[in-house]
Order: C-alpha cells, then structure tokens, then sequence
C-alpha cells in the first residue's frame, strides 16, 4: 500500500509549506506592495527638491552660495529630531495608524513648497517633512521584520530601498515632463507644479496604510489576513527566536546601550549612509558642463534615472544573493567595497568623462549596503522587538545626522562639481562602514548574539526566560555552548 498512499509526516509537512507559501504571498501583495509604493513616493518628494532646483528653482528664488546644501540639512536635521520619537510612537501604538498620519501630514506639506516666494519657506518645509518622514524606514523595516523570516527578510529590505532609487526615477521622468508640458501653466513654473503633483499623489497612497499595515501577528486585524495566517505567521517567528512586540520602556533603552551592538552600529552605519550621498549630487555634476559635455535642462533630469535603475538591479541582486547563501558580511564587504572604488575614481578625478561617469555608477550600485547593514542588524539584535525597533531608528537617525553636516564639508555647492574633501572622505568612510561590521562578527563570534536578556515589563511578565527573551527553549545554551558557524552565515545562527 506504500506505493499508493503517501506518508502522513510528508502530507502534514507539504500541508505546512503550502500554507507559509501562500501567506508569503499575501504578505508580498499587500505589505510589500505598500512599503515599495510608500517608500517610492517618499524619495519622489525627497529628490523633488533636488530637480526643483536644477529647473528654474534656483534661479527664481534666487539661492546662493551653499543655500542648497542647507535644504539638505534643514531636511536632516529635522529627520534626526524626529527619529526616536517617532519609534516611540510605532512601539507604543500601531505602526497602521501612526504611519499614515505622518504620510498624510508630510504628503500636505510637499505641497505648500509650491507657494514659496522665497528660500526661507522651502528651509521650514524641508525641516517639518523631515520631521515627519522619519517614521517611515525604520518603521517599515521594523513591520517587515515581525513577518518575514531571515531567508526572506533581505529580498525584502531590498526591495524597500530599490523603490528609493525607483522614486527618484520616476521623479527625474515626472519633472522632465513637467517642465516639457506644465512649465508656465496657469502661470506657474514647471517645478511648482511638480510640488503639487508630488503630494496629490502621496495623499491616496498615505491613507490606504491604515488598512495595508498588518501591524504584528500577535495583533493584526488587517482584513486581508485570516486566522489562520495569523497562526502560521506567530509559529514562524517563534521557530526563528524573533521576539514578538511588548513594551517600550524605559529600562529596554538603558539596556540597549550596555551591550556593545549600538555603539558600533552607530559608529558603523551613518558613515556608510553619509559616502552614498554622493549620488545626490550628480545632476549638479552634469549641469556644470563635465568635459566640455553640455546636457539640458531635459537630459539633467533624464541622465541620472539610469544610475537610478542600476541602483534598483544592484540592490535586489546583492540581496538576494546574500539570502541565498545566508552570507550578510561577506555582501556587505562586496557592496561597500564597489561604493569606496567608485569614491576613489572621482578623488583622481582627472580621469577623463568617462572614468568620472563610472564613478557614480559606482557608488550607485553600492547604495544598497545600507540596506544588507540594517537587515543584519535587525537579525542579530531580534531577541526583543523594542530593542530590535530601537537600534534601527538609532542607526537610521544618527545617519541623518551625520548627512546634516557632513555634506557642507565634503559636497559645498560652490565646489561643484569636484569637491575638495567629498571623495576622499567617501572612501574612507565606506572603509569605517566594513571595519565595523567586521568587529561586530568578530564580537557575536567571541561573546554570542546580544541581548537575549532584555528587561521585561510586567505587562510582558517580568520574567527573563528563554520563550520570553524571544530564544527557544533551551536555545540559549545553544548559542552560549555552541561553536559559532562562519562569520558568514551569523545571521543564519542568530535566527535559527
């Protein structure tokens, strides 16, 4: 009879695959199709500013001297403010209704920047849209890291920060043909309509997150999701040791700063952010005629979208390759260094247009690092949800930060297009970036992964076990006694 029935082990196994399947499916057509959307068109309004000011912006509100960096900075510097407290907000409510509020509000305040008359409204603009957007990538990798599982988990972040590089695309495309059909429309210029496009598009995007955002599995009520993929989803995260959210408080903070992950990570992460920043600049660089090459107004909008799609390919390419062979380090060492090659060709600069252009697509392909860098991180730090919250908003505001100041440094606008300092520090901050993930392998090979004794609140039950600490049972001994596989696959052995 065995060759006409099959084994109920394999039944019962098939049974399992085929329902995490289709609940990876459904998770894919509805969170990530709203985090990759969302996601886009928060770098739509970002780089708006950027095409903004190389068609007609500059001119007529007449900027001077750096005023163009500031708009960076004033962007930045209310990012880093709002950072933690927006992590706050997504741990002690639900990242469905906090995330679209802050979308709605930023998505209003895109196009107020149409009215300005002057540069003081675009600095205060810059200002309150960073403020507000500093939920988002955190946020959202935080959402993501409570579903998917390490094998999926990268694609996915992936994904996430490619849809950056697609919503600056789409905002070269949108301004270039703005300024073809638009400009003077209604007696308005072309890059004043695009403000105002920018946010009639976010707002309907914004608002379907309060029904897209599945929150946790231990407490979804999104629509889309059934119990049943509400079970799958808890036992998932239980077999990976992913702690599912509790409370945000106080002594989870403390304790997120006496283990040595967080300092590294923010010594570590923003210098990787800061050196991709580069890529910001290369419409200035074609618009002050390189070599002799002079481009329009059309084509310095156009140009850099093709930068921007090897940026896409790049990233979900290194991401997936470092799912597969559940290698995060070794990827990271790769992609960074491409980014500090790139930086290296523009420091010698006189290497003729064509040896400058490669240069940028370069760092181009090296931007998705920053991603492989977070996706670890959240891995390695996934005893607790708070805690695993935290350090990504951390790494990500301090990042912000670092671009407040930094660009003034290495990018002034008055050196453009070749920057004194900016390429060289490029390097060499991209060497900082893999000098501290490596010492951060070194440290989960030597002492194991961190912290798996996080304090709980009473509402968590106040106890420190294994189940409660986000380990499996007799996990932790595991991770203590065993001998930690290759430096390569730790975020394999963090997860198991």
């Amino acid at each position: 009879m065995r060759f006409f029935s099959r084994n109920k082990n394999i039944d019962d196994n098939d049974g399992q695959k085929a329902t995490r399947t289709a609940l990876v499916r459904r998770l894919d057509l509805f969170l990530m199709s709203y985090v990759c959307v969302s996601y886009c068109m928060k770098y739509i309004d970002q780089q708006a500013h950027s095409n903004a000011y190389v068609s007609g912006m500059k001119e007529e509100l007449h900027f001077k001297g750096n005023q163009y960096n500031w708009v960076g900075t004033y962007f930045s510097i209310g990012y880093t403010i709002g950072t933690i407290p927006s992590q706050f907000l997504t741990a002690r409510f639900r990242p469905s209704v906090i995330v679209p509020m802050f979308e709605i509000t930023w998505s209003i305040l895109i196009m107020i920047n149409a009215a300005a008359k002057n540069v003081n409204l675009i600095f205060g603009m810059r200002f309150l849209i960073g403020l507000f957007e500093s939920i988002a990538y955190p946020g959202f990798v935080s959402v993501l890291a409570s579903w998917y599982t390490p094998a999926e988990l990268a694609k996915r972040v992936a994904f996430l920060q490619a849809s950056s590089a697609a919503g600056s695309m789409f905002s070269g495309y949108l301004q270039a043909a703005i300024y073809k059909g638009l400009n003077g429309a209604h007696g308005l210029s072309g890059w004043r309509w695009l403000f105002i496009i920018d946010g009639i598009i976010s707002l309907p995007i914004a608002c379907s997150g309060f029904w897209l955002i599945p929150d946790t599995p231990k407490n979804s009520r999104a629509i889309w999701l059934k119990p049943h993929h509400l079970e799958e989803a808890e036992e998932r995260m239980k077999e990976i040791g992913r702690a599912p959210k509790g409370k945000l408080t106080l002594a989870k903070v403390v304790a997120v700063f006496k283990e040595y992950p967080a300092w590294i990570i923010m010594l570590c992460y923003p210098p990787c952010i800061v050196a991709g920043q580069a890529i910001s600049y290369f419409n200035l660089y074609l618009k002050s005629n390189p070599s002799g090459h002079k481009f329009s107004v059309y084509q310095v909008n156009l140009i850099p979208t093709g930068g921007q799609a090897l940026q896409i390919v790049a990233t979900i390419g290194s991401a997936a390759l470092s799912d597969y062979f559940q290698a995060r380090l070794a990827m990271i060492w790769i992609v960074a260094g491409i980014g500090m090659l790139g930086h290296i060709l523009l420091s010698i600069w006189d290497i003729g247009f064509n040896g400058q252009f490669a240069g940028y697509m370069l760092i181009y392909c090296a931007v998705g690092a920053g991603a492989l860098m977070l996706t670890w991180f959240s891995e390695l730090c996934s005893a607790d949800a708070e805690v695993r919250t935290l350090i990504i908003g951390l790494a990500n505001g301090i990042g912000y930060a670092w671009i407040s100041g930094f660009p003034f440094l290495m990018y002034p606008a008055s050196q453009a297009p070749h920057y004194k300092y900016g390429y060289k520090m490029g390097a060499g901050f991209y060497a900082i970036a893999i000098s501290g993930c490596t010492i951060i392998a070194l440290l989960v090979r030597k002492y194991g992964l961190p912290y798996q004794n996080v304090p709980r609140s009473k509402l968590e039950g106040g106890s420190d076990s294994s189940i409660e600490s986000g380990v499996p049972e007799n996990e932790e001994e595991k991770v203590e006694g065993e001998a930690i596989p290759a430096v390569d696959r730790l975020s394999s052995h963090a997860n198991r």
